[in-house]
């Protein structure tokens, strides 16, 4: 065991040298099985269209075919073009490119009519695969292409609804042993969503998958694909030493949401702004401005309140890479740092309270009065609220600085950052914590007795997704913790 003063030595010294720790990691695909990587592909679930296989042809997914619930390949009638050619025909889904020989479809004539062979990760030499006639297609790698959320790459964010009686419902609680049961969940909730994150360090540095991970979270449910995928279409690296109005002209361009692109053109008095035409004149002196139009106003929602408009989300996030001066992580990697030596609670809601303020910017220019273009209303409300503050540290900032230490080799942070988890601020909820507080509790034992934190909600949570969405009554962690005092077992 090293002692604590080497580890924060060597936490010091890797900080400075984090951009050169960049190891290939070979994600655990044991986690993973087939069944989930069908669904990435039924639902197209990649950032681009445009793919490239792994011996270079492009692939160009028209239509993704037919599950396919018997013997055979996985989807069938599915049209794709590659090099620029359609085809028309199966489609064999794999975690590893090598189960393709290893199931021995090479000697199967039913998997004639294959046309791409889509796997998760790519374990094996063979550029193309063999099928039984001789013929050789393309090996797709969509671990690569991967767009999902991060965090939920193994569960679905959508909230199923369930019906009947809860077990729990309506009996006596062990408050005590209720809170230790849902902190366990939220540890066991936050170690698989870095896991999940890792899958993503194939193809992303921390500086990119940071971005694309606060990009999302900025999004909510409505915008949170469509931040991601801008994220994307614009990398971290191409927004060094630009400006701050440099970063909104590329971010905006890209969306396809500046004035200028708009299908309904603008009043001048709007588009004669000082701001709007500085923002229209950097984009057109962007190298981005020459290329296809990869996304358009009709990807947007700007339904629900003005201050969470997409239009000012890019702002904040303009905002957020502009200050962090060429470097996300070294933006927010020292104050996770300090928890290290923090060894009281209230330091650590302290460090908490630091990062909330690195996010939270106040607005400037445009955006202090502003929610879309030619819209107000905004009455110079920050452009990052608390809440949405509290969201992205416990679910991005925290998981990837997780992940650093991990790749650090450093036990003491990655146990400091645990703690910071432990303590981390409650969030104002969601419809999974309000429907199982619903379910358990009542007004005599209600959720708040549980003093909730931010681990708290999580292993709520993950108690909905893994048990009480899928009917695992025999199993449920409060059952068998014996959390319900007058359960006739």
């Amino acid at each position: 065991m090293k002692t604590h003063k080497n580890d924060v030595t060597k936490v010091e010294h890797a900080t400075k040298l984090f951009k050169e720790i960049d190891e290939t990691y070979k994600p655990d695909l044991d986690k993973i099985d087939e069944a989930l990587v069908q669904k990435w592909w039924n639902e197209q679930r990649f950032f681009d269209t445009n793919m490239a296989s792994i011996d270079r042809r492009a692939i160009r997914v028209i239509k993704p075919g037919i599950l396919n619930h018997n013997e055979g390949p996985d989807f069938m009638h599915a049209e794709i073009e590659i090099d620029g050619k359609l085809h028309i025909g199966d489609v064999e889904i794999h975690v590893r490119s090598s189960e393709w020989y290893a199931h021995k479809h090479h000697l199967n004539s039913r998997y004639n009519r294959v046309i791409v062979h889509a796997v998760l990760f790519n374990d094996d030499f063979n550029l193309r695969t063999r099928l039984q006639n001789g013929k050789r297609v393309p090996t797709l790698e969509l671990l690569k292409w991967v767009a999902v959320d991060t965090g939920d790459l193994y569960d679905d964010t959508n909230d199923p609804t369930t019906d009947g009686l809860c077990r729990v419902t309506g009996k006596q609680l062990n408050i005590e042993t209720l809170k230790g049961v849902f902190e366990s969940l939220g540890r066991e909730r936050f170690l698989e969503k870095t896991e999940s994150m890792r899958l993503l360090r194939t193809r992303l540095d921390f500086e990119q998958l940071l971005y694309e991970g606060i990009m999302e979270a900025l999004g909510y449910e409505r915008n949170s694909k469509a931040l991601r995928e801008l994220a994307q279409h614009v990398p971290f690296a191409d927004l060094d030493q630009k400006s701050e109005l440099e970063i909104q002209a590329m971010l905006f361009g890209v969306a396809g949401l500046l004035p200028s692109q708009r299908e309904k053109p603008l009043s001048p008095e709007v588009t004669d702004n000082p701001s709007i035409v500085a923002l229209e004149e950097l984009w057109r002196a962007s190298e981005y401005a020459e290329l296809p139009l990869r996304m358009t106003a009709a990807r947007w929602r700007f339904t629900g309140r003005p201050l969470n408009y997409p239009t000012r989300r890019i702002a904040a996030m303009s905002q957020l890479i502009h200050h962090c001066q060429g470097s996300l992580m070294m933006y927010f990697l020292p104050i996770c740092e300090k928890a290290v030596t923090a060894d009281t609670p209230k330091a650590l809601r302290t460090i908490e309270k630091e990062l909330r303020t690195l996010l939270m910017l106040e607005p400037t220019g445009y955006w202090e009065t502003h929610s879309n273009f030619g819209t107000g209303g905004t009455q110079k409300a920050g452009l990052i609220g608390n809440a949405r503050a509290v969201d992205i540290i416990i679910n991005k900032i925290l998981p990837i600085a997780y992940i650093w230490a991990v790749e650090a080799e450093s036990q003491k942070l990655q146990e400091a950052i645990l703690r910071l988890y432990s303590t981390g601020s409650k969030s104002t909820g969601n419809k999974i914590i309000r429907r199982v507080d619903e379910q358990i509790f009542n007004e005599t034992q209600q959720m708040r007795d549980l003093k909730p934190t931010a681990k708290i909600e999580q292993g709520v949570i993950r108690l909905y997704k893994n048990y009480c969405a899928d009917w695992l009554c025999d199993l449920c962690p409060i059952l068998e913790h014996d959390a319900v005092l007058s359960e006739e077992r």
